[in-house]
């Protein structure tokens, strides 16, 4: 009996980590892709193209939906299905490993630049404001961000290679070099980086709203501010705890791997080790598959470009007054950390 017990818990825990690739994976893929689609649908508009910002998270939504449908799906299809491509074909193998950290950090990247384009527009000195909502820098950098991490990275297509059957770095000086690369580029700074950005951007959103209100509407002053306080700080919280849960976990793990690789392990705690490895690997995609999402829930502009895009908008007669108060008050609401529609040049004085 207990024989058969340790064997049950141990087929168990060797199928774990292909189901979860399997089901988790492709619940993330699906997510993942329709989330991309409704960026690349509410930021590649006519209207969002006058918009730097919008220019930026349209280029991320890009490098986002290639990250899915090759870094993500892959593993799926190796990790899951139990299909060797990276272990089988060399090409497959270099771009993989390289893709996994320049997607993981161009997306990012773009998102991080869109947020510091929104940060700008609320600053009160006309120095730090007039860099914000640069259209012609915001195409340069769509550019210059994938070649500059291209650079950075591309030694992953040089060095990488089969060996004995597996996708590996070279050992040696190299593969120390490449595993902290990834930690620090790929987890760490994203999350500290996330947090830094949302502090920021809070801090001055809310010293924007304090310092002029809408006029001509018939809402107190305080309530108009703790409704946007409201709204960007449920947004800015949701953005980095997912950001936190993301990397944060993954940072560890990598470390892990990295100080225990020669260490000796019983079978039962590989087994247990490798569930949650891939467990923590599959996290580390929730970050670009919920920004759409959040975006959707908590912002009125988000769903209202949405249904315009689709053309499912339905259009109501309402009376001059009510339709300027419905603009002026959807001006002031219309803030998040993935969105950032908050047009803040409209409100500064």
């Amino acid at each position: 009996m207990m024989n058969g017990t340790m064997i049950e818990i141990s087929y168990s825990l060797l199928i774990a980590p292909y189901q979860l690739n399997i089901w988790l994976g492709l619940f993330l893929w699906f997510t993942g892709n329709i989330g991309c689609i409704g960026n690349m649908i509410v930021y590649g508009s006519r209207k969002s193209r006058k918009q730097a910002y919008s220019i930026y998270l349209f280029a991320s939504a890009i490098a986002d939906f290639h990250y899915f449908n090759f870094v993500l799906l892959t593993r799926i299809i190796q990790k899951g299905f139990g299909i060797p491509l990276m272990n089988q074909y060399v090409v497959i193998c270099k771009l993989r490993q390289f893709s996994t950290i320049w997607g993981n950090v161009v997306g990012f990247s773009l998102f991080a630049f869109a947020t510091i384009d929104r940060l700008l527009s609320a600053q009160q000195l006309n120095k730090f404001r007039r860099w914000s909502n640069r259209v012609n820098l915001a195409y340069k950098m769509i550019l210059l961000i994938p070649l500059f991490w291209f650079l950075l990275i591309g030694h992953r297509l040089i060095f990488y290679r089969i060996n004995n059957g597996n996708c590996t770095p070279p050992e040696g000086i190299y593969s120390y070099y490449d595993n902290y690369f990834q930690v620090i580029f790929s987890s760490l700074c994203p999350a500290i980086g996330m947090s830094i950005l949302a502090f920021l951007l809070l801090k001055s959103v809310r010293r924007v709203a304090q310092r002029r209100i809408v006029p001509s509407i018939n809402i107190s002053n305080g309530s108009i501010i703790n409704q946007m306080d409201k709204l960007l700080t449920i947004m800015l919280i949701a953005e980095s705890l997912i950001a936190v849960i993301t990397y944060v976990p993954y940072a560890i793990e990598l470390t892990y791997e990295n100080i225990t690789q020669h260490w000796y392990k019983s079978p039962l705690f590989l087994a247990m080790e490798n569930v949650f490895t891939e467990l923590i690997h599959l996290l580390s995609y929730i970050f670009f598959a919920t920004s759409f999402y959040v975006s959707l829930f908590s912002n009125v502009a988000f769903r209202r470009d949405i249904k315009r895009s689709l053309t499912i908008e339905k259009y109501y007669h309402r009376d001059d007054q009510t339709a300027t108060f419905t603009r002026r008050v959807v001006a002031c609401l219309d803030m998040s950390i993935d969105v950032f529609p908050i047009y803040i040049h409209e409100i500064i004085i």
